[in-house]
C-alpha cells in the first residue's frame, strides 16, 4: 500500500469532472499495470524464479518512495510499471510454489484469483456508493500495516507456521480496508493523482491474492 498524496479541493470534495477523470485514469492505469504484472508473473512461474523476501521488501519500499517523488511526471509511470513488475515476479514465484507443492495447486490458484476479483469489485462498489465516511481509517490502517510488516519480517527469521497464518489473515483484512479507504479518496476526499491511486490499489490486490493463496494452500492443499 502506498501512502496517498492529496489535492486540496473546495469544501473537501472533488468536482464531478475531476472525480470522473481521476476514476477513469486510475482504472485504466490499474488495468495496464495488472496486465504487465500478470505477464511478469507468468515469466516468473514458467522460469521458476524466486525473489528473496528481504530484497522484495527493500524493492517495494524503494519503488514506493520513487513513485511518490515522481507522481506528477512520466517517471511516475515508469516506476509504477517497475512496481507492478516486481509484484508480478514475486506472485509468479508463489504460484509456482503452490503448483509444485500441492496436487490441486491449479484449483487453489483459480479459487484465490476468483475470490480476489470478487472481493475487490464488491469493496470498490461499496466504497463508491456508501454514505459512510472511512477517511478516519487512515491512522488505524497505517499503524496496523507497519505493525504487521514488522511481524512478518520477524517471522521470516523465526519461521513459525501458526504466526504466518495469523499474519496472512491480518494482511487480508488490512488489504480490504485499504481498498475501501483508497477508493473513497478518489470518490470524495480529494485524491486526484491517478498514479498514486492505481499503484495503491494494485498493491492491495496482490497482497490479497497472495495471502488468500497461502491460506488456501494450508487449509485445502492436497499433498
Amino acid at each position: 500500500m502506498i501512502t496517498p498524496v492529496y489535492a486540496t479541493q473546495t469544501a473537501g470534495r472533488v468536482t464531478t469532472q475531476v472525480f470522473n477523470n481521476t476514476l477513469r485514469n486510475t482504472y485504466a492505469l490499474l488495468a495496464m499495470l495488472f496486465v504487465f504484472a500478470a505477464g511478469t508473473a507468468w515469466v516468473s512461474q514458467t522460469m521458476h524464479l524466486r525473489i528473496g523476501f528481504l530484497p522484495f521488501v527493500a524493492g517495494i519500499i524503494g519503488l514506493s518512495f520513487a513513485i511518490n517523488a515522481t507522481r506528477n511526471s512520466t517517471w511516475g509511470l515508469f516506476w509504477s510499471f517497475a512496481f507492478a513488475g516486481l509484484l508480478g515476479l514475486v506472485t509468479g514465484g508463489n504460484v509456482d510454489a503452490v503448483l509444485y507443492q500441492y496436487a490441486n495447486g491449479g484449483e487453489l490458484v483459480v479459487a484465490a484469483f476468483g475470490i480476489t476479483a470478487a472481493i475487490f469489485f464488491a469493496l470498490s462498489a461499496y466504497a463508491m456508493t456508501t454514505k459512510r465516511d472511512f477517511s478516519g481509517w487512515f491512522a488505524f490502517l497505517g499503524v496496523g500495516t507497519l505493525a504487521v510488516l514488522g511481524a512478518v519480517i520477524v517471522n521470516y527469521f523465526l519461521q513459525v507456521p501458526a504466526l504466518a497464518l495469523a499474519l496472512s489473515t491480518m494482511l487480508i483484512l488490512l488489504s480490504c480496508g485499504w481498498i475501501i479507504w483508497q477508493t473513497q479518496q478518489i470518490v470524495r476526499n480529494g485524491q486526484t493523482n491517478y498514479i498514486i491511486a492505481a499503484t495503491g490499489l494494485l498493491a492491495d490486490i496482490f497482497v490479497l491474492f497472495n495471502n488468500l493463496l497461502a491460506l488456501f494452500g494450508f487449509g485445502f492443499g492436497d499433498d
